[in-house]
């Protein structure tokens, strides 16, 4: 608290203007045009849907099926958010979801590593897909991860 009235009396002091917050005391319209601005980009959730894809190639080749299914789901919660947040990936989303996620599904429930590893392809297949068909067919996925990220995945089993 102390810095920040130093910061506004600095501020005072030198004649700058000091910006009102906009989120107190801006219009309804600016205060959503703001909100809008600070919505991330669709790379913030790829970022963490590529980390989770990584988990769930590992998860399933370590033979941990409840946590290669929670992958999936968390996946999915991941591309619905995309479809809200930026409307004009929403269809190539829904795609995704309808042909990638299925299939997955359907290996990790299997929890048998040989019917696994297709359905994993056929993901990766669809990531690749919909980043062609959003002009982003530059970004492309390992088929075998070389590491994962969760500390999860590094425990001794019980």
């Amino acid at each position: 608290m102390k810095v920040l009235k130093i910061v506004v009396m600095s501020a005072v002091f030198l004649g700058l203007p000091v910006q009102a917050d906009w989120r107190n005391e801006g219009s309804p319209e600016e205060q959503l045009a703001n909100l809008v601005k600070l919505v991330p980009g669709t790379s913030h959730w790829m970022f963490e849907i590529g980390e989770r894809y990584k988990n769930l190639y590992w998860a399933a080749k370590l033979d941990r099926w409840e946590f290669a299914q929670y992958q999936v789901e968390e996946i999915e919660k991941l591309i619905t958010v995309v479809q809200l947040a930026r409307p004009k990936r929403a269809e190539t989303a829904e795609e995704f979801i309808d042909t990638g996620l299925p299939v997955i599904a359907e290996g990790v429930a299997s929890k048998n590593w040989d019917a696994f590893k297709p359905a994993f392809e056929k993901l990766r297949q669809a990531c690749i897909t919909c980043h062609g068909k959003n002009d982003h067919a530059f970004i492309s996925l390992p088929a075998e991860p070389a590491t994962a990220g969760s500390p999860s995945l590094n425990l001794p089993r019980r």
